[in-house]
């Protein structure tokens, strides 16, 4: 099995692809793996290492899937353009033009964390009976990259992604400042001044009673 690096043309059309349409959900464990797509079938009679897995993706992400209410208040500590960080292959086309070859992807899977805003309501626990504070909001994001493997003839060609957490994880949080903290850095920039101003003022005498 040998690997080449290959462009992605931006291009899909229906009339030359015909083939299945794929969407469901696949529970992982929190190590690396891979999971792949391959033509199979026990009521046909085809040629499987014949076969073309020109393939579009329309949505690939890990974790559960992002909810209104997270869109709309969870996002608001994050940098802009994190929601793009975690579907990198949304609309993504890979087409395979020769036989015994395909595209093989490699996602390194990063944990982002990020605490809720000041003002979210807390929950109420039904089996503890009193308020606890909300969770987190944790989301995956991808960094992804693809290239075109080639196969012997005798192979089964396959649409095959390998992905890998990465140990290090990001953590998103706002910190607010009280009223009194900026009153405290202003005493302290006067403070400054004044003291600036003194030792200028000082200096300035000295030189100028050694002149006298």
């Amino acid at each position: 099995l040998t690997a080449t690096r290959h462009k992605v043309k931006h291009s899909w059309d229906e009339d030359e692809h015909p083939g299945c349409q794929i969407s469901g959900f696949l529970l992982v464990d929190r190590a690396p793996g891979n999971f792949h797509i391959q033509a199979q079938s026990k009521n046909h009679d085809l040629a499987a290492h014949m076969t073309n897995v020109s393939h579009i993706i329309n949505h690939l992400s890990f974790g559960k899937p992002f909810s209104k209410y997270f869109i709309k208040e969870g996002l608001k500590n994050t940098p802009a353009g994190f929601l793009d960080t975690t579907r990198p292959f949304d609309g993504n086309v890979y087409v395979t033009h020769n036989e015994h070859e395909a595209h093989h992807h490699y996602l390194k899977v990063i944990t982002t964390e990020f605490e809720p805003q000041r003002d979210t309501k807390k929950q109420y626990g039904k089996k503890k009976g009193f308020y606890k504070p909300p969770e987190p909001q944790r989301a995956y994001q991808i960094l992804q990259s693809s290239q075109l493997s080639l196969y012997r003839n005798d192979i089964v060609p396959e649409a095959k992604f390998t992905y890998d957490l990465s140990p290090i994880a990001v953590s998103y949080s706002k910190k607010y400042r009280a009223w009194y903290d900026y009153f405290t850095s202003l005493m302290a920039i006067i403070g400054g001044t004044f003291t600036v101003v003194g030792m200028v003022e000082s200096s300035l005498y000295a030189v100028s009673k050694k002149r006298r």
